[in-house]
């Protein structure tokens, strides 16, 4: 929106195509959301869009990273991987985008990767529309608000042995960073991102807890610990009250990797995963799982919950088999 502060008024100026169109201008707004719903409301008058007709899908990205995106926690990760996209998409105007672009894009952009990776892609760039079209700053539908998003299988995670647990563990222990077993041990003891645990401040490991803060969902959660991890931690971790340890994630995968362990795509979350699983099937509970885990929604914990041991064994008892008694040879 291009609004100035003219004395004790703003004023809305602007022009109808980008800087080759007409111009318009509109004094005498008491606030600076006066100007800019003028503004909207032109563009909307028109049946354009709330930004100038030859901005292209790039420009919509900045403005709403400028906006919104840069309070997200990872918001480099999602303001490089958008534009990524729309690079790839040929930085069409944002005017010129619709449904069907993103069908024939997606199209092409299967033979290289996942329908998953697409999926991503797809929520990304919407996103960026819909939050646009909440702040006022684009007047018009949301072009990818009606596409289906492609069907995936689950993925199935894989998680380690408690054999393989205790190899790791040795890999852990010799490698050249210190640190790399102590954070290994609160991964395994409490189901925690890697990152977490590594970005552990001294005084957030006490009275036989872990207390994670500025988490992914930015919910703060404590999960006990066991006495020795909590000693180990202490005496092996930095002085002082700041951070608890180096970060040590490439000496962990330098060890993941002398195990062997075939696990693709899954090195850097595979403690997290291997601690929910062998929580659930040594009877823990799904919901216990979800907060231990930190997880917002239960539909995410419930990718561990057929490894519960009494998981849908109403099978058994209820089958048509069950029922009239009949035993396979």
């Amino acid at each position: 929106m291009t609004v100035r502060k003219d004395g004790k008024t703003w004023t809305a100026d602007f022009y109808e195509n980008g800087r080759a169109g007409k111009r318009i201008r509109k004094k005498g707004f008491l606030t600076k959301a006066a100007a800019q719903r003028y503004e909207s409301d032109y563009f909307a008058s028109l049946n354009q869009t709330g930004r100038p007709l030859d901005d292209r899908l790039s420009d919509l990205v900045k403005i709403w990273h400028s906006l919104h995106g840069c309070s997200l926690k990872d918001e480099k990760y999602r303001l490089s991987r958008t534009l990524a996209t729309v690079e790839r998409l040929g930085d069409p105007r944002a005017s010129d985008f619709d449904a069907l672009a993103w069908a024939r894009y997606r199209q092409r952009r299967l033979a290289e990767v996942t329908p998953h990776t697409v999926n991503h892609e797809q929520r990304y760039l919407s996103a960026v529309f819909s939050e646009l079209i909440r702040l006022g700053a684009w007047v018009g539908a949301n072009p990818l608000a009606k596409v289906r998003q492609i069907k995936t299988d689950q993925t199935e995670l894989s998680f380690l042995t408690l054999d393989e647990v205790e190899r790791l563990l040795d890999e852990c222990r010799k490698s050249t960073n210190n640190h790399t077993y102590p954070v290994a041990l609160i991964c395994l003891a409490t189901g925690a991102r890697w990152d977490e645990a590594e970005s552990l401040q001294r005084s957030a490991i006490f009275g036989g807890k872990a207390h994670f803060h500025r988490t992914k969902n930015r919910q703060s959660r404590s999960v006990p610990i066991p006495k020795e991890v909590e000693e180990i931690a202490l005496k092996v971790g930095m002085p002082g009250s700041g951070r608890l340890f180096h970060s040590c994630r490439s000496a962990f995968r330098s060890a993941y990797q002398r195990c062997g362990f075939d696990t693709p795509g899954q090195m850097t979350h595979i403690l997290r995963h291997t601690f929910a699983s062998h929580y659930m099937m040594a009877g823990g509970d799904i919901l216990g799982l979800q907060r231990i885990l930190g997880h917002s929604s239960i539909t995410m914990t419930m990718r561990y919950a057929h490894l519960s041991p009494d998981h849908l064994e109403s099978a058994l008892r209820f089958s048509p088999l069950a029922q009239i008694g009949h035993v396979t040879a």
